[in-house]
């Protein structure tokens, strides 16, 4: 059972989350959601970032959101990545990574979205450093996460060093949900690196994360101590946390397609995202897991909740009910499916 505590951070870390989606290209366009109260330009007006007080407010940051901004950043082409880096009135420093875009012709960034998913299908695994711990040579990752998370880390340790010469932060808190949420695994590793003054303190709230780093690099991130602090979270019939293939918990293996093309295609389709994969990549840290109805399942285990929750959908989906796949879809949504679980 996740303590009180963990889910009271949690309930902070999904409002950093989202406010880390309100980097925006282009600004606010009337009529693309929540309206913010003030948007605030980011260097150049290259992009900007929209002060929404019911959820900058709940993650607790030094000062109201009538008068604080965290340090933003858009960056990547057409600024596919994005994150935010301010200081808490709990004397932690947080770093919340923006997920991939949601399309929205609205903002007219449909551009922008393709490019952002083009960039997570990038699938085979590449080196990663894991400071001084075993394995660092040999440790692997999602090539695509890797690379926005190197895109985007000379900006937030420059954020971070801003936010530390003004506020002595004892710790950090890394967040994000979606693609922000695989990366976050990546920046504490990058923090335990480049900051030990914060060994011990780095904790990290994962909302449906995508698995991220092969068996060595969650060997490493274990031995570096950052496992015990890492929490992610995942609802009923979210399908990103398997992609792109859970070496342990392959939920694809247990779908079944009817007729011997679709079933040869489908093979065909798993075998090449495990080849590509090298087999699949691992999760690290603990599991908390809630419900369609956003309660969470008391003792529950991604083998015989989360998976065989997810595959029945699946399948019932394959099988002809199309109303599956839109549940699936909005399981994954960080302000309606999400942030009700708090």
């Amino acid at each position: 059972m996740t303590s009180t505590t963990t889910l009271t951070m949690a309930t902070r870390m999904i409002n950093a989350s989202i406010c880390a989606y309100q980097i925006h290209e282009k600004g606010w366009i009337n009529g693309g959601g929540c309206k913010p109260e003030r948007t605030v330009q980011g260097p150049n007006d290259d992009y900007f970032y929209n002060v929404i007080a019911k959820y900058q407010d709940a993650v607790g940051f030094v000062g109201p959101s009538s008068t604080y901004t965290p340090h933003f950043v858009a960056s990547g082409g057409d600024d596919i990545n994005a994150a935010l880096v301010g200081a808490l009135n709990d004397g932690n420093l947080v770093i919340s990574l923006r997920g991939t875009l949601p399309p929205n012709l609205i903002h007219n960034d449909l551009l922008e979205w393709i490019k952002d998913w083009i960039q997570d299908a990038d699938i085979p695994p590449v080196p990663w450093q894991m400071a001084k711990a075993p394995h660092t040579d040999v440790c692997k990752v999602e090539a695509g996460f890797a690379k926005a998370t190197m895109n985007l880390w000379p900006y937030i340790a420059g954020f971070v060093d801003s936010t530390l010469s003004q506020h002595p932060c004892t710790g950090v808190i890394v967040t994000g949900h979606s693609k922000g949420a695989a990366m976050t695994f990546l920046i504490a590793s990058l923090v335990a690196l480049h900051y030990p003054q914060f060994k011990n303190n780095i904790h990290v709230h994962a909302f449906a994360a995508p698995v991220t780093g092969d068996a060595n690099f969650c060997a490493a991130y274990d031995s570096m101590g950052l496992g015990t602090n890492t929490h992610r979270y995942q609802v009923q019939n979210d399908l990103v946390p398997f992609v792109p293939l859970w070496t342990s918990e392959d939920v694809f293996a247990d779908i079944i397609f009817k007729g011997t093309k679709d079933e040869i295609g489908w093979a065909l389709a798993v075998l090449t995202v495990a080849y590509l994969t090298k087999g699949g990549y691992g999760a690290v840290g603990d599991f908390t897991y809630f419900n369609s109805a956003h309660h969470q399942v008391t003792g529950a285990v991604v083998g015989t909740s989360a998976l065989p929750d997810l595959a029945a959908t699946l399948q019932a989906g394959v099988d002809g009910d199309l109303s599956k796949f839109a549940e699936i879809a909005a399981a994954h949504s960080a302000v309606n499916s999400y942030l009700p679980c708090f």
